[in-house]
């Protein structure tokens, strides 16, 4: 396990199988600017990249890999060959993984390689049978593990048996320069809202995850449904589904009612989220298994917008001690009626304040800075 007297003695490379639009690829991408930012020499192992995530300066510092699946069992001997041979190139003394995929092919040849220090990120309470938890386990073998939030620690503890000493908790952090309601023009929210069909009247409700089962997405609708129709007379429903799948599209709108059909908006996916949090009046996580985070709990809070959520995971972890008003029970109409009644009555008062709880517990710069003092303490 290596000591780095002198940050600058610090070669850091991480390792993703991809780096697209996900949250823990955006945590990844934000780790190597913030090591730049310190003139610490770092790089990106991965088997590709959308462009449009990385700066052109910044390319040089991602290094794929060369036609070789991080997922692709049988590739492991050519995988292993490829990371010793930039190991020894780039002088690398640090690894940090943070992905099942490339902890399951790469640990041997890590730990056995005496001068790396090897990190390990969870970003999920990773579970199920008894070959899905070996295969995770290989993500639980970092000198160090860290966790994005507490409830994901426990989950390690709990079906890991892991040491407590070697699992840090740093929740996942939030650019509160980035996302800042004081950037963006009211005149430019009424134009958006205008363009998405939503008069200032109306309240516009936002679930800004991709489309799928366990994000919730169909059960939502029925929630919404089932509101009081003075409620529900008011109510816009904005979800996120590529355009040209007019398939899935037609399956939505199926299971709506007659009275809930032109409620919802479809909108192409975006990598840029601020416009729609400073659109939106209420943003909900009702995600049918526990999350290890919810940023889009923060980032909604960090953009002085209403959130609901489950009371479970990392949402429960973000918002119990925010405001327990605005968590609800999985599945229970009751329930999610309070949280949504609360959410409509923050919004009349027009005095609602997250942002400040954000940058107190989840901002990007405390995130980054708890990271490099794991890398240094090890």
């Amino acid at each position: 396990m290596s000591q780095f007297k002198n940050i600058k003695n610090l070669r850091v490379l991480q390792i993703v199988p991809q780096l697209k639009f996900g949250g823990v690829e955006r945590g990844v991408i934000d780790i190597l600017r913030f090591l730049n930012k310190k003139k610490i020499e770092n790089y990106i192992f991965c088997e590709n990249f959308n462009p449009k995530i990385i700066k052109i300066e910044e390319k040089k510092q991602v290094i794929l890999s060369k036609n070789i699946k991080f997922k692709n069992f049988f590739n492991i001997f050519r995988s292993n060959y490829e990371l010793k041979k930039l190991i020894l190139k780039k002088n690398i003394n640090l690894i940090h993984v943070s992905s099942r995929a490339p902890a399951f092919i790469f640990c041997n040849l890590i730990k056995k390689s005496e001068n790396i220090t090897y990190i390990t990120s969870c970003h999920n309470p990773y579970t199920g049978s008894l070959i899905k938890k070996f295969y995770n386990s290989f993500l639980c073998k970092g000198d160090r593990v860290i966790c994005n939030s507490n409830f994901t620690k426990k989950s390690l503890i709990d079906n890991y048996r892991l040491n407590k000493k070697k699992l840090i908790t740093i929740p996942r952090g939030v650019d509160i320069n980035y996302f800042n309601p004081n950037t963006l023009k009211s005149k430019s929210r009424d134009a958006y809202r205008n363009k998405l069909g939503v008069s200032n009247s109306q309240i516009l409700i936002t679930i800004p995850s991709r489309f799928s089962n366990w994000k919730g997405h169909l059960n939502l609708i029925s929630l919404l449904s089932n509101q009081p129709k003075p409620i529900l007379k008011n109510l816009k429903l904005l979800m996120f589904l590529n355009e040209d799948n007019k398939k899935q599209k037609k399956n939505i709108l199926k299971t709506c009612s007659a009275f809930f059909y032109d409620k919802i908006i479809f909108h192409n996916p975006l990598l840029d989220m601020r416009l729609i949090y400073h659109c939106s009046d209420i943003i909900i996580n009702n995600s049918s298994k526990p999350e290890g985070f919810g940023r889009t709990i923060s980032e909604s809070l960090a953009m002085n917008k209403i959130p609901i959520g489950v009371n479970h995971g990392g949402v429960r972890e973000q918002l119990y001690n925010f405001d327990k008003k605005l968590l609800y029970k999985l599945d229970d109409q009751l329930s999610f009626n309070k949280a949504l009644k609360y959410a409509i009555y923050l919004k009349s008062k027009n005095h609602f304040k997250g942002r400040d709880y954000v940058k107190n517990n989840y901002s990007l710069d405390t995130m980054l800075k708890s990271t490099l003092n794991v890398y240094l303490d090890v």
